[in-house]
């Protein structure tokens, strides 16, 4: 989680922003962020594995 929240800090999310969203929201909110920060040669809009396990586990605690 910790992760998450520190992403959600980096676009100016406070953790209670954070955890009010859903995951959908989150995941926009990343990828625009990513998208609207990056450069096309270092496209860093997909999660890595550990990054998706990490998203999925956090889905799971949300229901």
């Amino acid at each position: 989680m910790a992760n998450i929240y520190g992403a959600g800090a980096a676009m100016g999310f406070t953790p209670q922003e954070v955890s009010a969203m859903s995951v959908w929201q989150f995941s926009a909110a990343l990828d625009g962020y990513i998208r609207a920060n990056s450069s096309e040669e270092n496209d860093q809009t997909k999660l890595n594995d550990a990054q998706a396990d990490e998203m999925w586990a956090w889905m799971q605690d949300q229901i």
